[in-house]
């Protein structure tokens, strides 16, 4: 049996994997002796063709998990091994799970071979309606409670983001002991000063406030932030004002905005008056800069907070 889970949504396709695991170890092997796992940076063919090829130790079959292989990009010379290899295994009483924290190239011939298996699932990030719902039934199960109010706002400063989302809940819940979570709770206990802050850079650079947008910059980083992340928090930022703005320039209603852009109707309405103050030229310069200071990151010596300061007085 092989099972191919991968997709951008990380949370759900990792509580699908560890649902197997624990679903194997109840029904097969308590023990857990019969479960191999094949990282992405030790992946050796020899040690898996040896572990695929054996049977159970006292139980019937073995599960065999090979993490994030067509991430790693292998070797053509070992895909296509690796693809013969699973032809000659159909017959195996194992189970194979290959995982895959992301989206691999669909252009492989291992990715294709995969994508053959009846037990494909992809993992796409949840929108609208689907992450409402989600939310909704993670809350239930968890025993707790939450008004509409305070789930837009918590929404709105997390987003999709479901390894987050289900941290700050679980934090929420907690204190708030069986009772409904309301707005001011997510106002006081949720980590979103990244969120505004980043939001409050966006709209310095709006109005060309460069000591304002440094400020914030440096706020971020004297408590640690990351500054790979600040870059990811900021692009993400700018695309989706700039997605806005392309939208009301063709005269998409604003109504219809956040369905188009598969964006939840809060982050959209937040956003509206700070994207009608940049021009659609000023986001592709910005986006431009964006990417060469990804590229600048990953292959100059000089400090990422340099770049980070020199990408916000060069706007």
């Amino acid at each position: 049996m092989f099972i191919f889970l991968y997709g951008e949504d990380s949370y759900r396709s990792g509580q699908k994997l560890k649902e197997i695991k624990n679903n194997f170890k109840e029904k097969t092997d308590p023990s857990g002796l019969n479960i191999a796992v094949f990282e992405d940076e030790n992946f050796d063919l020899e040690k898996f063709n040896s572990a695929a090829g054996q049977s159970g130790f006292l139980v019937a079959k073995r599960l065999i998990i090979i993490k994030n292989l067509l991430l790693n990009k292998p070797a053509k010379e070992l895909a296509e091994s690796l693809v013969e290899l699973l032809d000659r295994l159909k017959g195996s009483e194992n189970i194979f799970v290959f995982y895959e924290n992301g989206i691999p190239d669909r252009r492989t011939g291992l990715f294709k071979k995969l994508g053959q298996s009846k037990l494909v699932q992809t993992f796409e990030p949840l929108e609208n309606t689907k992450l409402d719902n989600w939310i909704k039934k993670y809350i239930e199960e968890s025993g707790g409670k939450i008004e509409k109010d305070a789930l837009d706002l918590l929404l709105s400063f997390v987003g999709d983001n479901l390894w987050q989302l289900t941290s700050e809940l679980d934090k929420l819940m907690a204190f708030k002991n069986n009772q409904a979570i309301k707005k001011e709770d997510v106002e006081q206990f949720v980590t979103a000063k990244l969120n505004e802050n980043i939001f409050g850079l966006s709209d310095a650079l709006a109005v060309d406030n460069k000591k304002e947008a440094v400020r914030l910059l440096k706020e971020q980083l004297a408590v640690g932030l990351n500054e790979i992340y600040l870059l990811t928090m900021m692009t993400r930022q700018f695309r989706i004002l700039a997605e806005i703005k392309s939208l009301l320039s063709q005269g998409v209603p604003q109504a219809h905005i956040a369905s188009k852009l598969k964006l939840h109707p809060f982050v959209v309405k937040k956003a509206l008056p700070q994207a009608n103050k940049f021009t659609l030229a000023k986001f592709k310069k910005i986006y431009q800069q964006l990417v060469e200071l990804d590229k600048k990151m990953k292959s100059t010596s000089l400090p990422p907070a340099t770049l980070l300061n020199q990408f916000i007085m060069q706007i």
